[in-house]
């Protein structure tokens, strides 16, 4: 699907609920600081936000993580959806223990399931370290942390 119609899609169906997106940066801090805490193993959390107009824009700030229980290997973490927040969730982050941060087949499942982008963090678990992709896997480098 190319991205114009993905857009108008994601207008018209209601998806995007904003113009620009910002993480705090100490949001990032703690991202760097769970991750570099459950090596070698995987770790992941939501990502929690709110909307607000500035300036005529709607603007997404990530201000938080919702850190709920899961069962987590080297190559993989899985977890329930029962105790998701309805409202506030507008992604995913988790880590790879390698120093890879691309995405796997997996990783663009649970992306396109929670939320309009995702962060993947690798070791050493850096601000330089992340990654951020759309909920359909395409690298995101708009977005402000």
């Amino acid at each position: 699907m190319g991205s114009i119609l993905k857009r108008w899609l994601e207008r018209f169906l209601g998806e995007e609920q904003f113009d620009e997106a910002r993480i705090l940066p100490e949001v990032i801090e703690d991202i760097c600081m769970v991750a570099r805490g459950s090596h070698p193993m995987e770790m992941v959390a939501f990502l929690t936000g709110v909307v607000k107009k500035q300036k005529g824009r709607k603007v997404l700030t990530i201000d938080g993580l919702y850190v709920k229980s899961y069962a987590a290997s080297s190559y993989s973490t899985s977890f329930t959806t029962h105790d998701l927040p309805s409202t506030g969730v507008y992604g995913t982050v988790h880590s790879h223990p390698g120093g890879s941060n691309r995405p796997s087949r997996q990783d663009k499942r649970l992306f396109n399931s929670y939320g309009w982008f995702h962060l993947i963090v690798c070791a050493p678990y850096t601000r330089e370290t992340i990654a951020v992709y759309n909920k359909y896997g395409d690298k995101i480098d708009s977005i402000d942390y």
